[in-house]
């Protein structure tokens, strides 16, 4: 009987210690849970803060250059708008570095006010200083002076493919199709790349850009090196791309294949039919090209994509998909096929569809 006893005392208080150790555990994961949630939210406040008070800031500039109407040099105007472009764009770059804890509504939020204080900015130049123009234009006027780079490595169609002096666009490649295009690490390398207009062409950015921007983009390919900041692109439709930056926008786009390497969370809106997988784009300097950028090839959030117009969390958005179970594209022998088609059609229609062949 004692030994009995014995072992149903034993057995209670084995399970007694069960019960607490359970408990305990089940504390310890409520209290971390809480932590977790409460630096979290702190982020968020402190962004909500950070955010709205320079947001204030910009727009309290603006106003007090309204209300001057222009008073005073054009010099100081001119310094006056281009601190507060930099100030925009450091507040861009900002939310786009707190995209990983902040909602999609947030983002959206966050990027309207964005948008309505770049427009703004934009209109108040063009009242004081209406001689200036600025915009994503592919019709750009070439400075009369010889650009001092090497002959050699730039567009031999100059009206077309310009070098911009004394401004953050270096390069635009405009008005362009059936071509094979290629700019070298000297023409792209810290610079910042505008593309617009183009159709049933083949680019190739093989170096580390600063930015790079593209507006109207139809049955294209492009291929670029790791990209210092950001990549933009807007109404592209039935293109393939490769790209490796800090931050993508895709906007008013459609049936679009993009092979990724993103380090903050993707953003697209107003797009349809877009198809993502891993950047694939491989030439000899390009892990160099990546050293220079500052690019963190280890960190790679393709499959996290914030889509403002499917703000719903519990239902994945119907405006894209990940690439699953679709062999990798093999980028020489595109090249070489898209470069053999072009031939014939210049042998037919008797014009030079490739930009420097020589690098195959």
């Amino acid at each position: 009987m004692d030994d009995d006893s014995g072992n149903r005392k034993d057995q209670v208080l084995e399970r007694l210690n069960k019960r607490n150790k359970d408990r305990q555990n089940y504390l310890d994961v409520k209290s971390e849970q809480r932590s977790k949630e409460s630096v979290q939210n702190e982020g968020v406040d402190y962004f909500a803060q950070a955010f709205g008070q320079r947001a204030f800031d910009i727009e309290q500039r603006l106003k007090k250059l309204q209300a001057s109407s222009g008073d005073g040099p054009p010099t100081d105007l001119s310094q006056n708008f281009a601190d507060i472009t930099l100030q925009i764009q450091e507040l861009q770059r900002y939310l786009t570095a707190s995209t990983m804890f902040l909602s999609d509504f947030k983002i959206k939020s966050c990027q309207n006010i964005l948008n309505t204080l770049t427009s703004t900015n934009e209109e108040v130049r063009q009242r004081l200083m209406p001689k200036k123009k600025f915009g994503f234009s592919g019709k750009k006027t070439a400075p009369k002076q010889k650009p001092t780079a090497d002959p050699d490595s730039i567009d031999s169609k100059t009206p077309k493919s310009q070098q911009k002096l004394g401004s953050n666009f270096s390069w635009t490649i405009s008005n362009r199709k059936n071509e094979h295009i290629v700019l070298k690490s000297g023409q792209v390398n810290g610079q910042d790349i505008t593309i617009s207009n183009v159709s049933h062409c083949l680019l190739e950015l093989q170096g580390h850009p600063g930015s790079v921007q593209v507006s109207k983009a139809s049955n294209c390919t492009l291929l670029c090196g790791p990209i210092a900041r950001s990549f933009f692109a807007e109404n592209m439709d039935k293109c393939t791309i490769s790209i490796a930056c800090q931050q993508l926008r895709l906007h008013s786009s459609q049936l679009t294949r993009i092979y990724l390497h993103v380090t903050c969370r993707a953003i697209i809106e107003d797009c349809q039919g877009i198809e993502i997988g891993e950047y694939n784009y491989d030439y000899p300097e390009i892990e160099a090209d990546y050293l220079s950028s500052g690019l963190n090839k280890s960190q790679n959030n393709y499959t996290d994509v914030a889509d403002f117009n499917w703000l719903s969390p519990d239902v994945p958005s119907p405006n894209w998909s990940l690439l699953k179970d679709y062999p990798d594209p093999n980028w020489n022998a595109l090249r070489r096929d898209f470069i053999s088609n072009n031939n014939n059609n210049e042998h037919k229609e008797g014009h030079l569809g490739v930009k420097d062949p020589s690098i195959i």
